[in-house]
């Protein structure tokens, strides 16, 4: 119940913190504002990216990256817990909370295919972020409040299963044989990331991070997790082939979105309750640039790296990813 209590919390958002002036990004830095539905909005961008996925409490747009316009806007169901695209770009896969089913979009015609039933006996919900192996034939998918691990091929039914970190994030190794997952046990702090072998279905490496983990991402080359700490609130690297955490980066109030560019240089973290993107070194730390965007709650980059979407109490908005590092 923990978790979904946190998810309803995300969900209903909070007014932004007063905090450091933050000064007007560089001319040029912010592309476009592009309306949504209501509060939270969650992000993926297709493979190809041209296209966005902004799943809103209760609807879904379809944003055309050229023009920054929204071309489709579907009704889905209430409270968007996660969202992921396939491989292929086919389709876009959205958990609910409370729903044991996933939504599914065709991404070929923007109409809402037959959604997925994750399993055959109905569990309590909380189900929420989400991986897609790279063959595209199985979702995992994390559910801290009911204290499990979920797979899901797309060919059969469910299982779960239940590790002694309660996963809250989730991400896959870009060979589909590790899940890395980040999540707590029956005390938050600190939280811990924990490794999952797909070939054997096996659980092994726990490794401590801060507390209370709620996003994660892993580097291009794969080597390192950054896991968002809601605790702290901090981002904590973690070394995947050391086993341990190398640094630990304070980040603004409420990390809860995260993404990393393709060239893995940079670290993108939507801070929800200060109200803010900001752009780290993803070696250092060292802030970039930081765009003001109220309830920023979740965030994606373009897959040559040259936009940034951020989603906001009632917007997306299309950032320039060289300008907002640049400076004023």
């Amino acid at each position: 119940m923990r978790r979904a209590l946190t998810l309803l919390l995300l969900v209903a958002g909070c007014g932004a913190l007063a905090g450091p002036a933050v000064p007007p990004p560089p001319p040029g830095t912010v592309l476009a504002t592009i309306p949504v539905g209501a509060p939270p909005t969650l992000l993926a961008v297709a493979p190809d990216g041209r296209h966005l996925y902004a799943a809103s409490n209760g609807s879904l747009s379809v944003i055309d990256t050229t023009s920054n316009s929204v071309v489709t806007r579907l009704s889905i169901n209430a409270n968007t817990t996660g969202i992921a695209v396939s491989p292929d770009g086919a389709q876009v896969y959205i958990a609910n909370l409370f729903s044991i089913t996933l939504t599914v979009l065709d991404t070929a015609t923007n109409t809402l295919a037959t959604p997925i039933t994750m399993f055959i006996q109905r569990q309590r919900g909380g189900f929420g972020f989400m991986a897609v192996a790279p063959d595209g034939r199985t979702i995992y998918i994390a559910n801290r409040d009911n204290q499990a691990f979920g797979i899901i091929p797309l060919q059969g039914s469910g299982s779960l299963l239940r590790p002694t970190v309660w996963p809250a994030a989730l991400a896959i190794s870009a060979d589909g044989r590790t899940v890395v997952s980040a999540g707590c046990k029956q005390i938050c702090t600190p939280g811990f990331v924990n490794l999952f072998d797909t070939a054997t279905q096996r659980f092994g490496a726990e490794i401590a991070v801060g507390g209370n983990p709620f996003r994660i991402v892993l580097s291009p080359d794969g080597s390192r997790a950054f896991v968002a700490n809601l605790t702290g609130p901090s981002i904590s690297v973690v070394d995947l082939a050391a086993r341990r955490v190398t640094q630990t980066f304070r980040v603004p109030v409420q990390p809860t979105g995260l993404a990393i560019a393709p060239d893995g240089n940079t670290l993108y973290v939507a801070s929800q309750t200060q109200g803010l993107l900001t752009a780290l070194d993803a070696a250092s730390g060292a802030t970039r640039g930081q765009l003001a965007a109220r309830l920023a709650r979740d965030v994606a980059v373009s897959p040559d790296g040259r936009r940034v979407y951020v989603s906001t109490a009632n917007a997306v908005i299309a950032v320039d990813a060289q300008a907002l590092v640049s400076g004023p």
